[in-house]
């Protein structure tokens, strides 16, 4: 199978907190992290929680997700603004969340940046 993504992503666990516009904050787990979007591992009470038109997360639903500076080894705590790009169900009680990021400002775009050449350094190494 041919990658069509323009930018590679990087293996990147670190315990997040994600946020739908009712402010119903859940817990998650990423998985992969690029420039232009990160995955996420969500249980079901996430999934359903954070929903906006469905009865469970769809892609366009939007996310805010929440990094925690001492969690992820960066010198300030990021908000990142997301939409979902895809949901799959990989068994009863998880799920695996695709996003991509929407609206990054300059020192938002400049801490993304150094998270995922932190993850491809820890790849590569």
């Amino acid at each position: 199978m041919q990658e069509r993504r323009l930018y590679p992503r990087f293996p990147w666990a670190c315990a997040l907190e994600l946020r739908g516009p009712q402010d119903g904050c859940h817990a998650a787990q990423s998985t992969d992290l690029s420039v232009t979007g990160i995955g996420l591992q969500l249980c079901r009470a996430g999934v359903v929680g954070l929903a906006q038109s469905m009865s469970i997360l769809a892609p366009g639903d939007r996310l805010r997700i929440l990094v925690s500076a001492r969690r992820a080894g960066i010198p300030n705590d990021l908000d990142l603004a997301c939409r979902v790009r895809e949901v799959r169900r990989l068994s009863i009680d998880k799920y695996l969340i695709g996003t991509w990021f929407e609206k990054l400002d300059a020192p938002g775009l400049v801490a993304l940046e150094t998270l995922v050449d932190s993850a491809r350094q820890r790849r590569w190494g």
